[in-house]
């Protein structure tokens, strides 16, 4: 592979070897100013858009890879297609895990892909959702589409958790992450992998059915795990944290197009879903509070109808910055009216809203909603749309 060959000065490299110069970030400036804006509730003039729009037709890479299913949420380990089929077991894990073919991938999407609003090229380390749980001892299977966790415990009274500096997969991870900078040099950001947190980490250790039950049976012991994890999570992060932050402490986060000033991160608990609101608030919320507080600037990712009921819970987090809706499969965008109520209430609490909007349904939110703390990812079938959308005023 040619790939990764020698920089050739900051802000271009070489891929393929082809010169790939800091051509996509362009207005970067803007971007920061808008960014900044957004985090602070401040006027940024328009809403922080984050706009996919394609060059043209892919050949063998599916629009799913691309920038808004990463903006949702779902990490290019997780979606992003196999052209190939019939993949053995060591061509899938090639197809995720080596650098160069990653790389290769990344380049991919640069060019068929026009950077509009405050879209910018990126790259993290992700290796499926939830890479702690590897980091504790979860193997991955890897599949042509998708990259499964085996769970590892089974006795919550005798299982503890600690973190072995050596787990090939954290240093696949540190590595990854390490080299892609030196090789971005400027050309693209490399963000935060999508390590996860808490609940949603025990739910990989464990078979989720049981981890439901061991909380209801041994809560102590589920307790103790969940500050194992925590303490692991502080240390995964920093670690990371110290590659991918700038000279001057910006960083920016993998699996959701987020940058700022500081530690930045998405904290989630798709494993409320299944929770009542008091087991929530005493197996979850705790831990939510800590990383808030922790952190410099912090998203909640709100994923699906039955996690709706732990709103109030989440918006009540004081140093949380921001709130993010996924309604789920099968549900309206995530820009309907129908969900008014929930970016309503995130605002009214003092967070940013970023929103998941199908472009037809923008201009009625943007009129409701205004421009402050909005950050809006759409998509758009060329660039005129793409330049209609960014100008659109209230």
């Amino acid at each position: 592979m040619l790939y990764l060959q020698e920089n050739c000065g900051a802000g271009t490299i070489k891929l393929g070897g082809k010169e790939m110069k800091n051509i996509y970030l362009k207005h970067w400036d803007e971007i920061r100013q808008r960014m900044n804006d957004w985090w602070t509730g401040g006027d940024a003039g328009r809403p922080v858009m984050a706009i996919q729009v394609p060059k043209n037709k892919y050949q063998g890479v599916s629009i799913d890879a691309g920038w808004l299913k990463s903006s949702s949420g779902d990490t290019e380990a997780k979606k992003a297609p196999v052209k190939e089929s019939g993949l053995d077991a060591e061509e899938a894990e090639k197809f995720w895990t080596d650098l160069d073919v990653l790389m290769e991938r990344n380049q991919k999407l640069f060019e068929y892909f026009y950077f509009t609003g405050e879209t910018y090229p990126r790259f993290a380390a992700n290796i499926g959702v939830g890479s702690l749980a590897l980091f504790l001892g979860c193997q991955p299977t890897f599949a042509k589409d998708t990259i499964w966790y085996k769970p590892v415990l089974n006795d919550p009274e005798n299982d503890h958790l600690e973190l072995d500096l050596d787990n090939p997969w954290l240093q696949w991870s540190l590595r990854t992450t390490r080299e892609a900078k030196r090789i971005a040099d400027g050309a693209f950001l490399v963000g935060m992998p999508d390590i996860t947190e808490h609940l949603d980490i025990l739910a990989s250790l464990y078979p989720t059915q049981d981890l439901m039950f061991h909380m209801m049976d041994y809560p102590d012991e589920i307790k103790r795990m969940l500050r194992e994890i925590q303490d692991i999570w502080f240390k995964i992060y920093q670690m990371h944290y110290d590659i991918v932050c700038d000279k001057e402490g910006y960083s920016n986060s993998g699996p959701f197009q987020l940058w700022g000033k500081g530690k930045i991160a998405k904290l989630q608990c798709d494993v409320s879903a299944m929770l009542s609101t008091d087991m929530f608030d005493e197996f979850a919320l705790p831990y939510l509070k800590e990383q808030a507080d922790w952190l410099d600037k912090s998203m909640y990712h709100l994923d699906g109808v039955d996690a709706v009921k732990h709103l109030d819970s989440v918006l009540g987090i004081e140093n949380l910055n921001a709130l993010q809706w996924t309604p789920g499969a099968g549900q309206p965008d995530g820009a309907d009216e129908c969900w008014d109520f929930i970016y309503e209430k995130a605002l009214n609490a003092g967070k940013c809203i970023y929103v998941l909007a199908a472009p037809q349904n923008i201009p009625r939110f943007v009129k409701k909603f205004g421009y402050k703390g909005v950050y809006l990812v759409t998509m758009a079938r060329d660039e005129e749309m793409a330049e209609q959308l960014v100008s659109m005023r209230v």
